[in-house]
């Protein structure tokens, strides 16, 4: 199932190397951490279409694990370095569903002593991904980092900047001289994040991000996006005519929701997403996501 050219497994042993040397002691010395999130989500423009009549919507039941070490060398500081697991399984089109396996390290780092010290976390991500159409398999990597501070015992801002890169392991070229690596995908992230504590319980979130990159949209054929597009395959999870065309363009996101404390150890959670891109050439679309689901951790 997993990619045999051993690229996830090169990059998992590396993440667990820095997180071992950033703990500065065996994993066995550490504490445990297990997360799990269970969700309902629908998407009302599933492939990026540009066009009313080539856009399609489907609801998904997604399932998460991660579980690992966690230290804490000092009063400041705190080392995590976790396995991952999910998958995503869609009602409509199953080429979209998917699994992936992968591994994230983290250091996160208050500056002083106390509730309203500001802090800063620095992540590293790789996973292989593995779809119902093979033509999406791939291999994603993520490095971000965040800084935050609490302004006040129930308001705290957060942000920060990411890259982002995915590497699909399969190219099929269907248009002569024009790259077939349709998928593979490159961009820089910058966000922002309110939280608000309505009470004990409640817990309120906005979110604002940026994107600039490397963006996919499956329509049918399009003479207009063929002209700008910088690579061009097959996607055959939304029907035999669909074409995926990688473009340049600036996606901006907008999320807002609440959370819900339910024990000690879980939540419940909604949130609303609205994504707006504008790719080359005036070539633009939106989609807006809708989610619901709870997490579990200790």
């Amino acid at each position: 199932m997993w990619s045999t050219k051993g690229s996830l497994v090169r990059n998992a042993l590396a993440l667990l190397g820095l997180g071992l040397a950033l703990t500065g002691r065996p994993a066995a010395a550490t504490d445990g951490i297990f997360i799990a999130e269970g969700a309902l989500s629908y998407d009302n423009n599933l492939p990026r279409a540009l066009s009313d009549a080539d856009i399609v919507g489907d609801r998904a039941l997604n399932l998460a694990a991660s579980g690992g070490y966690y230290f804490a060398p000092g009063d400041r500081d705190a080392v995590t370095l976790t396995g991952d697991v999910r998958t995503s399984q869609f009602w409509r089109f199953h080429g979209m569903s998917s699994v992936a396996l992968g591994a994230t390290t983290s250091w996160r780092s208050k500056f002083g002593i106390g509730a309203f010290v500001p802090w800063a976390r620095v992540s590293a991500s790789v996973a292989g991904e593995r779809y119902g159409e093979s033509i999406r398999d791939g291999l994603r990597s993520n490095l971000a980092l965040h800084a935050g501070k609490r302004l006040s015992e129930r308001l705290e801002f957060s942000g920060g900047g990411s890259l982002d890169r995915y590497r699909a392991d399969d190219v099929v070229q269907v248009v002569p001289n024009v790259s077939g690596d349709a998928f593979s995908q490159r961009g820089k992230n910058v966000f922002a994040r309110m939280a608000y504590a309505l009470s004990d319980r409640w817990l309120a979130f906005a979110d604002i991000a940026f994107r600039r990159g490397d963006v996919v949209a499956s329509t049918r054929r399009d003479p207009q996006v063929f002209a700008v597009s910088t690579a061009i395959t097959r996607d055959p999870v939304f029907g035999p005519d669909y074409i995926a065309y990688r473009l340049s363009g600036t996606t901006q996101t907008f999320s807002a929701g609440a959370s819900l404390a339910v024990a000690d150890d879980s939540s419940l959670h909604f949130t609303a997403t609205r994504a707006l891109t504008y790719a080359t050439d005036g070539l633009d679309y939106k989609s807006t996501q809708i989610n619901a689901g709870i997490l579990y951790s200790y």
